[in-house]
């Protein structure tokens, strides 16, 4: 079986510009749920998704993949069930977890706890 985790960020937030960007104690944001995801040792792939070739770099310097989704997909009227069907067709996987940029304090123990459930 395989398990994929999907970290969906964009950089065009309405309400906080770049907000998976922007450092918290000199570390961007979506870095914390990444270093999470691969300590939770749980998914045999990780992706950022994401129209941004910045978040796409800070993927790979961390060490996961990156999905470059179509720019209509990181719209304010795209939907999370737009972007992940996008996701699901090009990416193969048995089950996907999504986790999110914005939840930093997410340990890798809760992810674990989450996906054995899940699986």
């Amino acid at each position: 079986m395989k398990i994929v985790a999907m970290i969906p960020a964009r950089m065009g937030s309405s309400r906080i510009p770049k907000k998976n960007i922007r450092l918290l104690n000199g570390v961007p944001l979506i870095s914390y749920i990444i270093r999470a995801a691969k300590e939770a040792a749980c998914f045999d792939e990780i992706y950022v998704n994401s129209e941004s070739d910045v978040l796409g770099e800070i993927a790979e310097r961390e060490g996961v993949k990156f999905y470059k989704r179509p720019a209509e997909l990181s719209t304010d009227s795209a939907t999370n069930d737009h972007f992940t069907q996008d996701f699901l067709n090009n990416i193969e996987c048995d089950t996907l977890i999504q986790l999110l940029p914005t939840s930093p304090f997410i340990s890798a123990a809760d992810i674990l706890r989450f996906t054995n459930n899940m699986v």
